[in-house]
């Protein structure tokens, strides 16, 4: 599959992912504050988080340590960069299938990352076993579901019919196309206790599951 541009990846993704800065709006404004409420969290992990989300990570849970795991070094390095100034952050260099660790997490983000793994069921099975008792995974798709709408709205909006074609009929080329459904019956079979949609904005789904 082709990559996201590393040298200029936040242009890039936006480009390719409508509603990214909202997905975000909504994570750190409302579901985090939700879903932690009651929880104690000590141990957060970010699946190839980028600096926006560590910054906000460290702010909200200033006393836990935030594991970054992303298999770049330009990408990692950038976040490092970008962070220098924040504590109790820990830098993975790495895939998170080849992750090994001696600790459970509270807190588990791992957004628009399952449509560019190999193995989603594997992955998410992992994400599972490294999870606290109790512990919240908030996760996000780019899914295939709203690709039709999104595309009329595009073209209402004078983008060229040829250059909307070509980002979503050649999808396969960015990424796995995901479906919803495949994904959810993924939760369900794996075992999480709780499997909340949050919302579906466009092309974006995220959904809070517990263990």
């Amino acid at each position: 599959m082709k990559k996201f541009i590393e040298d200029n990846y936040l242009e890039d993704i936006r480009k390719k992912i409508p509603a990214y800065d909202l997905m975000f709006e909504i994570i750190f404004n409302a579901v985090l504050k939700v879903e932690t409420r009651i929880l104690t969290v000590k141990n957060v992990l970010s699946i190839g988080g980028q600096s926006f989300e560590v910054r906000n990570l460290s702010k909200i849970f200033g006393n836990s340590e935030v594991t970054v795991i992303e298999p770049s070094e330009i990408m990692i390095n950038i976040v490092k960069n970008e962070c220098n100034n924040l504590k109790n952050l820990e830098y993975i260099c790495d895939k998170f299938e080849n992750y090994k660790n001696n600790k459970n997490f509270q807190l588990c983000l791992c957004l628009l990352v399952l449509q560019f793994v190999e193995n989603p069921k594997s992955f998410l099975e992992k994400i599972y076993k490294n999870l606290d008792e109790n512990g919240v995974l908030v996760i996000s798709i780019f899914s295939n579901k709203q690709l039709n709408y999104w595309k009329e709205f595009a073209l209402a909006r004078g983008a060229r019919k040829e250059q909307v074609e070509k980002m979503f009929y050649n999808q396969s080329e960015v990424m796995n196309i995901l479906s919803v459904d495949y994904v959810e019956n993924l939760f369900k079979g794996i075992g999480f206790s709780k499997i909340e949609k949050i919302c579906e904005v466009l092309s974006v789904s995220m959904w809070v599951l517990k263990k």
